[in-house]
């Protein structure tokens, strides 16, 4: 368990005559067993190759739902990184269900033997608490979070209204840039768990992902399960594989990779791994009109094909997508956001007009 888990307490002694009684074996489970614990109703996870079963302990968890992103996979990198003051080993042992057999997951990224990453968590909890600043929520996160839904349905509003096309442009540039910061701050820190201590309004501000017509679930699985613990990670094996049109199962591919980095090649080289093009030399000047276009292409197309097959690239999204209630969100705010963004300004303005708008 590299160091993060106790050794046995050999040293405590019985009294003579006090029979001993031996801790019952846990069962050892397989890496296809654990994947297929996957959903919200039945949600395994793998710490330090210790399994966890956390279906019901999702539902009290201090960060909310959020855990159910590890049903399924080896989340070890999740367990360290989302608990900086750590966790208390009584509530792992009560959570266990059982231990990974072994070699099931190796050759990891990361190695947790070091000290490097301890003392810097305890570092940054120290410096939080020394400028009285806390982990989830602010003030200054709140006020800039309302201007900013203000300016965006304000925006909204005028494109609808404004009769002449510059000026209903300007209003539609200016809803985009309040939705910018909206999906970069307001749902990024509410999904993140970060907006606010309440579980309920960082669930509400992970929402506004949705409100502007993306989806959260699928924001979820790719950045919290893809690019934040593996960011910049690129799996080579994967890579070359994918050269050769050889796709494996799910369950065989390794985790370890930022969708981020591969999702853009080959018009854009965010890797030393992918081969260079006379092209990239030139990907400083088109990537930010291609970005757009694949903002675009999220909404209209990724967002659909990750509902539908519940994986994104090599990540198992049945996590989000297992559970029925997410998927009628989904839909209904599919429908919705295309409602307010796209039928409403086709009817003010005609279908030429509003279309342009939305692009």
């Amino acid at each position: 368990c590299n160091g993060n888990i106790p050794a046995p307490e050999s040293h405590i002694q019985t009294p003579i005559g006090t029979a001993i009684t031996a801790a019952p074996a846990l069962k050892t489970i397989s890496k296809t067993e654990l994947a297929s614990h996957n959903t919200p109703r039945s949600a395994w996870c793998s710490v330090h190759s210790q399994v966890l079963d956390i279906t019901a302990f999702s539902k009290t968890h201090p960060g909310g739902d959020t855990i159910l992103l590890a049903a399924g996979k080896d989340a070890t990198v999740l367990f360290e990184t989302y608990h900086p003051r750590g966790v208390p080993q009584s509530l792992v042992k009560k959570l266990q269900i059982g231990v990974m057999e072994k070699g099931a997951f190796q050759d990891s990224f990361y190695s947790w033997d070091s000290e490097f990453y301890k003392v810097l968590k305890k570092r940054v909890v120290n410096r939080l608490e020394e400028r009285g600043l806390s982990r989830r929520g602010s003030v200054e996160i709140w006020i800039k979070g309302i201007l900013f839904l203000v300016g965006f349905w304000f925006s909204l509003y005028k494109m609808y209204v404004t009769p002449t096309l510059p000026t209903a442009a300007a209003w539609s540039l200016s809803m985009g840039i309040f939705a910018a910061m909206i999906g970069t701050c307001i749902q990024h820190d509410g999904n993140h768990g970060a907006f606010a201590k309440s579980n309920l309004i960082n669930k509400l501000a992970g929402w506004t992902l949705d409100m502007i017509g993306a989806s959260a679930f699928t924001w979820e699985v790719q950045h919290m399960l893809g690019h934040h613990p593996y960011t910049n990670v690129l799996d080579g094996e994967e890579e070359a594989k994918k050269e050769k049109g050889i796709d494996c199962p799910l369950e065989e591919k390794d985790q370890e990779s930022d969708p981020d980095v591969f999702s853009s090649f080959p018009l854009v080289r965010m890797h030393p791994y992918h081969e260079p093009q006379w092209f990239h030399a030139y990907q400083h000047l088109y990537a930010p009109i291609l970005f757009a276009a694949m903002t675009l292409a999220k909404v209209f197309q990724q967002d659909f094909e990750v509902a539908t097959s519940q994986r994104l690239y090599h990540i198992d999204a049945k996590c989000r997508y297992g559970s029925i209630w997410n998927v009628i969100r989904f839909w209904a705010m599919k429908v919705i956001t295309l409602a307010y963004m796209l039928g409403i300004p086709i009817y003010f303005h005609g279908v030429l007009m509003g279309l342009g708008l939305f692009v």
